[in-house]
């Protein structure tokens, strides 16, 4: 017989119809054709997108880590800043308090100026205050005259320091 084949003891064998093991393999094939010509470029260019993508989030992460051990440096010194400052400001008000314990008065001389000048703004400002009045009432006896239909010329009598301009149209 010529269809005849020694079989060793390590492998197995089977006997089965080889139809349905060249459809795989064809399809196989096809699929390795297919992948090769019109999806590895896509696939390829998609894969060095992720790529990139991983790498720009690497150095990002890097960064932050970076600015994360920077920052804290920075607080690690804050401490001993702070407690300077709070023993500054125990002096301060240490100071303060010794201050407002202690009555320090200035001779009345050396103030007499400046209580002049302000007794002569109070006065100044006392006329302005009266002056204002006056103006606010005649404004207001003016307003309700012209409210009531008195004359122009009766109201001009009554108030010589009025004066009145005519505007015509241009």
């Amino acid at each position: 017989m010529e269809d005849e084949v020694e079989v060793s003891g390590k492998d197995e064998y089977e006997i089965f119809p080889v139809s349905p093991v060249r459809r795989l393999e064809d399809r196989v094939k096809h699929l390795e054709y297919a992948s090769a010509y019109s999806g590895a470029p896509q696939l390829q260019g998609l894969v060095t997108q992720i790529v990139e993508l991983v790498k720009s989030n690497q150095k990002i992460v890097d960064e932050v880590i970076r600015a994360n051990a920077d920052l804290r440096n920075e607080l690690s010194r804050l401490p001993p800043k702070i407690e300077d400052l709070i023993v500054e400001m125990k002096s301060f008000m240490n100071l303060i308090k010794m201050a407002g314990e202690e009555e320090v008065s200035l001779p009345p001389e050396a103030m007499k100026p400046v209580t002049e000048q302000f007794q002569k703004m109070v006065e100044q400002n006392q006329k302005l205050v009266e002056s204002n009045q006056e103006v606010l009432s005649a404004l207001e006896d003016i307003s309700k005259k012209i409210k009531t239909g008195t004359p122009v010329s009766q109201l001009l009598s009554a108030y010589p320091r009025v004066r009145i301009k005519s505007f015509e149209k241009q």
